[in-house]
């Protein structure tokens, strides 16, 4: 008599197990999709759930009064900085939060000296900043905020990074902290601060900061170099309508499976514009019908505009009519390859990115120009479309793309400073990610050769050891702040570090890579992997960094990922000759970038995904670099309780 092969009944059982727990966790996520599409589709005129003022025509009928929308507020003043002497800038911010209803849904919003977003900070590189925050907000589910100056590298001031439980402890209700760090002499471009405490970025604690490159006797100024008329700033992003922390808890629910909260708006400088009648039963409003912003730039030709991702978690796509758009920086003024085309739509642009773009307008014809001498200005559309990568969950009350007028003044006379738009080769979109940098010079010539590398590698999961909770990692390390007013590492011995950090799980650990060697003329070669199905955005404090490589999975094919091999690094392609100079960098899902940058600062700096989300269940790592004096670890406890 034969035997029955051995495991063959165990097997089917396992078989049957394993189809059974499928198909329950596949009921649950349809369900978890049926209940959110009920919850956010729109209400009828009697549903109930939002108090609408009508205001009376619709959005594109009425467009803003450009004297009384605070575009000018945007506008900023590069002849006021480039051509003087480094200064000390003193500012004084005093940070509270009131109602507003920015896109006419009524929020708690931070203000900074009254205002949302925060004010402009313009400088030039060298200046000294000193920034006295007083936190007025007593909200007790607040344990304190602080600010981040996102991509300058405050060498020699890292106890001025603004990170909670780094390099800093949170400034208490009532306290003050005086910010005081000097801009490196070779930082010019488009920053920007926001709250690196909790997830208060989310609502609203942000503004510009633009640092202007000084006109020199042996280089031409910029303005001189793309001979723009003027020069704008717009803060654009996703904008949820409850409170960050409840949209945290809702993230945070094991029911929920880890999906992404969908954003219910976006902004351009702190304003929007909603459809209340898309308000949905189960997160009801307080809802006014609205203008919709425009954007005015008169009757320059030519603008250079300077472009944020404030946002939370999308991607962003800009698109224009009535002109073109040229890209010339990322981020810190990374400068991009002068053979860019000029196009008419460009993204994605990450949240935490920044982009820098010159943008002509379309010169009117003979015939074009005469029809049009009834009309003060030409009424072009700036259209923004956010990124659908992060929507697992539709939210039908969001309406994704959105487009806001876009002023031009119209003349009849010649092209912007002799730079016709008849000619001009021209595509239709342009794709960021396919940006190239400028030829690297004789004096970065070591990025060909890092004497360290370090690889990452990033995931998101839910873990059952944290009660079925999202966890964020990189290299199975989770940076979460449970105590805002707790020591930061920074103060700390390294030895100390372990304890001051928990982790989420037992299984965790508290890692911190530490590159010892520091100094002018060393360099890493950093690995950044991505095990994720969506892609991250990274951002590096205290350092910019040149992209030298991204792999791109093929997701539709079998084992189409292959993380970076350390064994085969000698095989992979790299491009250091016209790397893209970037401090925040989107990892493809489930892909790998490679950055190189050089180890010049030193201090406890920050790695992490921008989107706060994921952000605030983990999703970074701290690495150090070169040794931390004695002094700054003392500075670094200045607003520790006693």
């Amino acid at each position: 008599m034969s035997r029955p092969a051995t495991g063959s009944s165990s097997s089917r059982a396992a078989r049957l197990l394993i189809a059974t727990l499928f198909s329950g966790l596949l009921a649950a996520a349809v369900a978890l999709c049926l209940l959110y599409a009920f919850s956010t589709r729109p209400l009828g005129a009697n549903g109930g759930a939002v108090t609408v003022v009508h205001g009376g025509g619709s959005p594109k009928q009425r467009p803003s009064n450009p004297g009384t929308d605070g575009q000018d507020a945007f506008t900023l003043h590069p002849q006021e900085h480039i051509f003087r002497e480094a200064q000390t800038i003193h500012l004084t911010w005093n940070v509270t939060k009131a109602r507003r209803a920015p896109d006419g849904v009524v929020k708690a919003v931070y203000l900074i000296n009254g205002k949302f977003p925060g004010p402009i900070i313009e400088a030039r590189s060298g200046d000294e900043l000193v920034v006295n925050v007083h936190n007025s907000v007593h909200d007790s589910d607040e344990g304190g905020i602080a600010v981040h100056w996102h991509g300058l590298t405050m060498k020699g001031a890292n106890e001025m990074d603004g990170a909670v439980g780094l390099t800093q402890c949170a400034i208490a209700p009532s306290d003050n902290f005086t910010y005081r760090f000097r801009i490196d002499e070779s930082q010019s471009g488009t920053y920007w601060y926001h709250a690196h405490s909790g997830v208060q970025r989310a609502d609203g604690l942000f503004g510009g900061l633009v640092i202007h490159k000084p006109a020199q006797a042996e280089r031409k100024s910029d303005l001189t170099t793309y001979q723009y008329e003027t020069e704008q700033l717009l803060l654009v992003g996703d904008w949820y309508h409850r409170q960050a922390g409840a949209v945290l808890d809702w993230y945070q629910d094991p029911n929920h499976y880890m999906y992404e909260p969908a954003p219910d708006s976006l902004l351009i400088n702190g304003k929007g514009w909603y459809n209340c009648s898309m308000a949905v039963k189960a997160r009801p409003v307080n809802c006014s019908e609205t203008e919709k912003p425009a954007v005015v730039f008169g009757d320059s030709k030519r603008v250079r505009l300077r472009v944020v991702n404030t946002g939370i978690s999308s991607g962003v796509t800009m698109s224009i009519s009535q002109g073109n758009m040229k890209v010339i920086a990322v981020d810190g003024g990374g400068a991009v390859a002068h053979g860019t085309p000029a196009v008419g739509s460009i993204g994605l642009l990450y949240p935490g990115e920044r982009m820098d773009l010159i943008v002509d307008r379309h010169v009117p014809t003979t015939s074009e120009s005469h029809e049009s001498r009834e009309e003060p200005e030409r009424q072009g559309e700036l259209t923004i479309t956010l990124d659908r990568e992060n929507m697992g969950l539709i939210n039908f009350a969001l309406t994704r793309e959105q487009s806001f007028q876009l002023l031009w003044a119209v003349s009849r006379g010649d092209a912007p400073n002799g730079h016709s738009q008849r000619g001009q080769e021209t595509i239709s979109q342009f794709n960021l990610a396919d940006a190239a940098g400028l030829p690297l010079g004789p004096s970065l010539s070591a990025i060909a050769s890092p004497q360290e590398t370090a690889v990452l590698y990033s995931t998101m999961r839910v873990r059952a050891a944290n009660h079925n909770r999202p966890v964020g990692t990189v290299n199975h390390t989770s940076w979460v702040v449970s105590d805002p007013s707790q020591r930061p590492l920074l103060s700390l011995d390294r030895e100390e570090w372990a304890g001051a950090i928990k982790q989420p799980t037992p299984a965790q650990t508290l890692t911190v890579p530490w590159f010892r060697q520091a100094g002018e003329g060393r360099w890493v070669e950093l690995v950044l992997n991505n095990f994720d199905d969506k892609g991250h955005p990274f951002h590096l404090h205290g350092h910019s960094f040149y992209v030298v490589a991204t792999h791109h999975a093929v997701l539709d094919q079998n084992n189409a990922y292959n993380p970076f091999d350390p064994a085969a690094a000698s095989q992979q392609t790299v491009n250091t000759a016209t790397p893209l100079r970037k401090d925040t960098i989107y990892v493809p899902p489930m892909g790998y970038v490679i950055l190189r940058f050089a180890l010049d600062n030193e201090g406890l700096w920050l790695l992490h995904c921008h989107v706060l989300w994921h952000q605030a269940v983990g999703m970074g790592i701290v690495l150090q670099v070169g040794d931390i004096a004695d002094d700054v670890k003392q500075r670094a406890s200045e607003l520790c309780p006693r």
